[in-house]
């Protein structure tokens, strides 16, 4: 048992070593590639910035929605709302989240605002609705 464990310390030693060579390896390929490219008259590598992903956004759509109960809010203040908190939110994504959560109905769209389902007005049927039949 003890021989596997030294053999093992062993082993990670080794991968330690290779993988510390080719670290340095790989910074040395960079700096002569560099060099070439630098040599050849090519313009430099713009390094690729990596977006960072905004924290989730419908968790504070619904908790706003809550908040303002049966007044309801348009798309905008919803945004507004959510850019205190979230000010890299990408633009759309607000409107986007309130149309997902009224296509799976937990808000409800009247008029230019947005309900939570529960706090919706509710809507009078028109008196030009076919389905409204009056028996006189």
């Amino acid at each position: 048992m003890a021989r596997g464990k030294h053999e093992m310390s062993v082993i990670k030693q080794q991968l330690e070593a290779v993988r510390s060579q080719i670290e340095r390896l790989q910074v040395k390929e960079e700096t002569l590639v560099e060099l070439l490219r630098e040599l050849s008259g090519e313009p430099a590598l713009v390094e690729r910035t990596v977006r960072k992903r905004s924290p989730a956004v419908k968790p504070l759509v619904l908790d706003y929605m809550r908040e303002v109960a049966g007044r309801g809010a348009t798309t905008k203040e919803v945004d507004e709302a959510v850019k205190i908190t979230i000010p890299t939110v990408a633009p759309d994504t607000v409107g986007s989240v309130l149309s997902r959560l009224k296509a799976d109905g937990a808000l409800q769209y009247v008029g230019e605002r947005y309900y939570e389902k529960r706090f919706a007005p509710q809507q009078q049927p028109s008196p030009f609705d076919p389905q409204l039949r009056v028996i006189i």
